[in-house]
């Protein structure tokens, strides 16, 4: 099976994520995409995190609507700082051994991959499939990826096999680049509405508002 997997904090959740997994599944015909919840972000302030509890049930809410996507509570569980070639290792070796992975990641993100943990471990680990918005190119990203991972050392080359997708030399990993459609949410802006008591038509689905609202999350009063 072809599976995705997509992690973040999802905090909250919201159509900014959805959207373009679903382009993503689409296109590349996943049969699964995998939203895993970070327990710990390893990049990020953790001040304005919702408890890892409440952002691993607004995945599993909003995602009910959505055939072939499925919540994965594997770094929860796990607890701790969260650092994805951990995750996908255990994925790979467990819940999904046998799969072929496709890491969802956008452009700006995986343009800094040599900030992660054991980026070229990553990429010989699994496919990338990064989504473009505006106007991204994928040969610029690229550009931008060997020369993040020269910086410290590393060397990596990709070629082309066609257009828009990159394998990794003397690898059989590939990278994915897809475009999206582009939507103007992001999780800082919801929960600014939800703190100036605004409604969250449009952004997010309504079985998530109404648990935020529920849980007086981001500082919405009970």
């Amino acid at each position: 099976m072809r599976t995705g997997v997509l992690g973040g904090t999802f905090n909250p959740i919201h159509f900014g994520h959805l959207h373009p997994a679903e382009e993503v599944r689409q296109a590349l015909g996943l049969g699964q995409v995998r939203f895993v919840p970070l327990a710990l972000p390893a990049h990020k302030d953790n001040g304005e995190i919702a408890p890892a509890e409440d952002r691993l049930e607004m995945v599993r809410l909003a995602l009910d609507e959505y055939p072939g996507f499925i919540c994965d509570a594997i770094e929860i569980e796990r607890g701790g700082v969260s650092y994805t070639v951990d995750t996908l290792s255990a994925l790979a070796e467990g819940a999904c051994r046998g799969h072929e992975l496709f890491f969802i990641i956008g452009a700006d993100a995986f343009s800094l991959l040599h900030t992660w943990r054991e980026p070229l471990k990553l990429l010989k680990m699994v496919n990338f499939a990064v989504t473009l918005r505006g106007g991204q190119r994928a040969e610029r990203v690229r550009e931008a990826v060997e020369g993040g991972l020269r910086g410290i050392g590393a060397s990596v080359r990709f070629i082309e096999i066609r257009d828009n997708r990159f394998q990794l030399i003397e690898s059989d990993k590939v990278i994915e680049f897809i475009s999206v459609e582009t939507v103007d949410i992001s999780a800082t802006r919801i929960r600014e509405i939800v703190l100036e008591g605004g409604g969250l038509q449009n952004l997010l689905p309504p079985s998530v508002e109404a648990f935020i609202i529920r849980r007086g999350l981001y500082g919405r009063p009970v």
